[in-house]
């Protein structure tokens, strides 16, 4: 009964948000408004992943009861579907591997784009990642989590949220063990490559193999735990690049990033951002070219959004420091040209979310968005912008005036 109580409520908090939400809007010729509402909170996550499908008629997000604390092993959330032709919404599934910062991992699957999505689950002690046709409930199970999906649909990458849990709690799954809460830099763990098709998944680039680079120039990152976190394939999906982190346990060395780059088979591996530079955020501009927020220099003392060559010694590009101040989640257009961002938090705990053309030096701001008391900490809401394949819509997370976290989308009015 309370499952059916939960669909029930999903379904009619949906339909009312997508005509009645509280709206936003500027003189930059976008119009943004949110399309959920509460008293249940609904988002996507993660930034630079679309929740819209191939055609943009359907759109895909997570309801969830509470935001107030990161998610018990037993909390679900609900994974909902929004036709945005006719503002239909339904439940279509649940899953108990989830969090704030990136929901599910959600993914339209490229090999069915109209039909099919990807997300993780559990089995059991285990994160799992899953296939399931919108239409029908068809599942398919992989045997371990999805952090990344080609854009050919035909291989994810995959990290040990167990590690991700013990290391950095906010992108990791309460109640998942790491396998190996005694080893700094395990050789039998780091990022695996899962086939979709076959099903098989294999370590490509191992947290040891990594450490050891990173000692060479960095010696005093001896004895510290090292893990992964966001992988990204680049368009063609014959890269892909990814964060290595580490902090010592004594809390010496507090967390430390860097950011490298391989071939999808885990070869000819690159250190695209170097430790020192409080790397951050990125996207692929295309198969060659990354944007980041990272230090630009010694002695900066805000980030700044970066337009590095992937396998070059060449400098970065510094785009609109004026413009694009401090981090933010920042990720290209279908046109490659067109960037969104969402720099620093104000004082009021608002979120500019801006766009900036890297060609023409183009700037607007679409709007500034209201996030609350949860504009900071491990509960934070981010505004995580993502594209539509269109160019002509954004959707992103924010607090709604009752206080609740909720889906909004910006679009493009002229």
């Amino acid at each position: 009964m309370i499952g059916l109580i939960r669909v029930f409520v999903c379904v009619l908090i949906l339909a009312l948000g997508a005509s009645a939400g509280a709206q936003e809007s500027s003189d930059s010729g976008w119009k943004a408004r949110a399309i959920t509402r509460g008293p249940s909170h609904h988002f996507f996550g993660y930034y630079g992943v679309s929740p819209w499908n191939k055609s943009g008629r359907r759109m895909v997000c997570l309801e969830a009861e509470s935001q107030d604390h990161l998610p018990e092993p037993d909390e679900s959330a609900l994974i909902c579907l929004i036709d945005v032709w006719t503002g239909d919404q339904k439940y279509i599934a649940e899953t108990f591997a989830w969090n704030l910062q990136q929901g599910a991992m959600l993914h339209w699957d490229p090999k069915n784009p109209e039909t099919h999505i990807l997300f993780n689950d559990r089995e059991g002690d285990a994160v799992v990642g899953v296939s399931l046709d919108v239409n029908t409930g068809e599942r398919e199970t992989f045997s371990r989590a999805i952090s990344a999906v080609s854009s050919d649909g035909n291989h994810a990458l995959s990290l040990t949220y167990g590690r991700l849990q013990r290391m950095r709690k906010v992108v990791g799954y309460k109640g998942i063990a790491d396998p190996n809460p005694d080893s700094n830099a395990p050789d039998n763990d780091g990022i695996f490559l899962l086939d979709l098709v076959a099903g098989e998944s294999k370590l490509v680039i191992s947290i040891a193999d990594i450490y050891e680079r990173m000692l060479k120039r960095n010696p005093e990152l001896e004895g510290a735990d090292v893990w992964f976190n966001h992988t990204v394939f680049n368009k063609d999906g014959s890269r892909f690049f990814f964060l290595a982190r580490a902090k010592s346990k004594d809390k010496r060395i507090g967390r430390k990033n860097a950011m490298f780059s391989a071939n999808t088979d885990g070869s000819e591996i690159w250190e695209v951002v170097p430790f020192g530079k409080k790397v951050s955020h990125f996207d692929w501009r295309n198969d060659s070219e990354i944007i980041v927020t990272a230090l630009a220099k010694p002695g900066d003392d805000s980030l700044t959004h970066l337009l590095f060559k992937d396998r070059s010694t060449d400098p970065p590009r510094a785009l609109a420091p004026d413009f694009l101040i401090g981090n933010g989640h920042c990720t290209f257009g279908p046109d490659a040209n067109w960037l969104v961002t969402d720099p620093f938090v104000r004082d009021d705990n608002s979120r500019d979310l801006l766009l900036y053309n890297v060609e023409t030096d183009q700037r607007v701001n679409i709007g500034t968005f209201q996030l609350g008391e949860y504009a900071h900490g491990d509960l934070r809401c981010d505004l995580h912008p993502r594209w539509r394949s269109t160019g002509d819509a954004i959707c992103f997370d924010a607090i709604t005036p009752d206080g609740t976290r909720q889906l909004h989308v910006a679009e493009r009015v002229r």
